[in-house]
């Protein structure tokens, strides 16, 4: 309900017209005698006579003091809706102003809070790549150092396999002076007959020492290496080419199993010189150098 419905509801309860008059009236004659009291101060009758006729006109006009309208009532009720509503609109304004400010608040804390979670996403990516970066460089390094190691492998191993050759080639012109000279020295004594009973087939014997000739050539005349060379295939076999282990398939000088002939590169043979060169192959491969396949032997009993 607006002003306007308010007072003009307000007219239609108004009291008829000749009540309004009257209260018009006695508003008149009230004014009446006031100003009569001013302008007659000092003289008490004319104003006990102003009084009396002013009373007498508003009972002659029928209008008591009781039955006059409030007209307070009519002014002010309109005015106290008006500030009401006036009151009620403020109100309205003050909480959408607040509810404004709420939701401009809560979405200032999204973009914050947007904006955090954008930041915190980047570095955990930078901290991400970082760590993947890390990691691919030092599996690049691990294949490098593979690399290396399996380079440095293969160069060992062709130099591993040059020596080898190196030694087979030495070992062949070994062999090959020591079959020149055995055609060059002269021929041993025929040894006297045994009797017929005891005569047992045997292969040639070389001369007396030449085996441990060449075995001393061989070592490049270091005598210490020869002495334990002596005393191991003294042992093993006494120099003999031809000995044979009943137990076993050991033979000849070095006494070696079938096994261990393919290791050397020469085939099983009962040239004594061969037996030589390569009872010392296996004894470089295996344990360095003669003193050492002594040292094994006397630990453990065989090398």
């Amino acid at each position: 309900m607006n002003l306007r419905t308010t007072v003009n509801a307000r007219l239609r309860n108004r009291p008829p017209l000749g009540a309004r008059r009257s209260a018009a009236l006695v508003g008149v004659a009230t004014a009446g005698a006031v100003m009569v009291g001013v302008l007659s101060a000092g003289e008490p009758e004319a104003q006990a006579v102003a009084q009396t006729e002013s009373m007498s006109v508003a009972q002659q006009l029928g209008i008591t003091a009781e039955s006059a309208p409030a007209l307070d009532t009519d002014v002010v009720a309109p005015l106290e809706k008006l500030a009401a509503s006036r009151s009620a609109r403020d109100a309205e304004q003050t909480a959408a102003a607040l509810n404004q400010m709420a939701a401009e608040q809560a979405e200032h804390d999204r973009r914050a809070a947007e904006e955090a979670a954008r930041l915190a996403a980047e570095e955990a990516a930078r901290v991400e790549a970082a760590r993947a970066a890390e990691a691919a460089r030092a599996a690049e390094a691990a294949r490098a150092a593979e690399a290396a190691r399996a380079a440095e492998a293969a160069r060992a191993a062709e130099a591993a396999r040059a020596a080898e050759a190196a030694r087979a080639a030495e070992a062949a012109r070994a062999a090959e002076a020591a079959r020149a000279a055995r055609a060059a020295a002269p021929a041993p004594r025929a040894a006297a007959p045994a009797p017929r009973a005891a005569a047992r087939p045997a292969a040639p014997a070389a001369p007396s020492g030449s085996y441990q000739s060449y075995a001393l050539q061989k070592l490049g005349g270091n005598s210490s290496q020869f002495s334990c060379l002596e005393k191991l295939w003294g042992k093993e076999s006494g120099w003999n080419p031809n000995a044979q282990n009943p137990r076993s398939t050991a033979y000849g000088i070095a006494q070696f199993l079938d096994s261990t002939w393919a290791g050397t590169g020469i085939a099983k043979t009962s040239d004594g010189y061969r037996q030589i060169d390569a009872g010392l192959i296996y004894i470089n491969n295996r344990f360095g150098s003669p003193c050492g396949a002594w040292s094994h032997s006397q630990a453990k009993g065989w090398y």
